[in-house]
Order: C-alpha cells, then structure tokens, then sequence
C-alpha cells in the first residue's frame, strides 16, 4: 500500500498529511499558504508525488444538515482536477473536524495561531481516519 496525503483545503492554506505506507499512522506537514485559486492543485500535485501517495483524501466540508455549500463544491472541482491528472480521490465529511482538532490541540498544551493549529491538526486527524480505505 501507497501513503495516503490528506487535505484540509481552505482558500488560502492547505493543512496537509501523510501517512506511513500502510495508512495507520499520519504525520502533518507544514502548512501551505496559497497565492491563488490553482496554486492549491499545483501544490496538492507536487505532496502527492514527493511522497509518492497514490490517494489524496480530501476533507468535504459539509453542513451540519447534510447539504453541501459552495465550499464543498469548490472542493469536489478541486478533487475532479486531481482525477483528471490520474490521482485517486476520496472525500471525507468533515463536519465536526475543526472543533476536534481544536480540542485535541489545546490538551495537548499547543501555542501556535489558532487557524493554523487547525488545519495541521485537522488534516493529521483526516489521514488517520483514512485506515477505511
């Protein structure tokens, strides 16, 4: 089995992980800050090489009722560009992520800003619940 990279998208940073070849344990990565709308592709194309990842899990930001907003489908062209390009895509609802990692990061005492400690957080947490693939 291949790494998996996960991915937080935002449209000015992309919180991003890796996990280990066989998709139990994630790392984070540092944080990427975009210059514009298709420096996200770009720079998803370049980690998904750089660590030889065969599938990128995107985080889909859905509502808390189930429906999808312009954020979720900027997300979904985001991963039908990646499938164009021959990289695998899965979609992981992320509904209650930011909260999580926001908790997750104030036990454990960290001090970074709080919108960065989210997407790095947020994204380790993505890939460690990709084991289903």
């Amino acid at each position: 089995m291949n790494p998996i990279l996960a991915v937080d998208w935002g449209t000015k940073r992309l919180g991003l992980a890796v996990s280990d070849p066989t998709g139990t344990l994630a790392r984070s990565l540092p944080t990427l800050h975009l210059q514009s709308p298709t420096d996200a592709l770009i720079r998803i194309r370049e980690a998904a090489a750089e660590h030889e990842a065969q599938i990128v899990l995107l985080g889909l930001p859905v509502n808390m009722n189930g429906s999808e907003g312009t954020s979720a489908s900027a997300v979904r062209r985001l991963g039908e560009a990646l499938e164009q390009e021959g990289i695998q895509v899965r979609y992981l609802d992320e509904r209650l992520s930011s909260e999580e990692a926001k908790q997750y990061l104030d036990e454990r005492g960290e001090t970074r800003p709080p919108k960065e400690r989210a997407a790095r957080s947020g994204s380790s947490r993505l890939c460690s619940s990709a084991t289903y693939l």
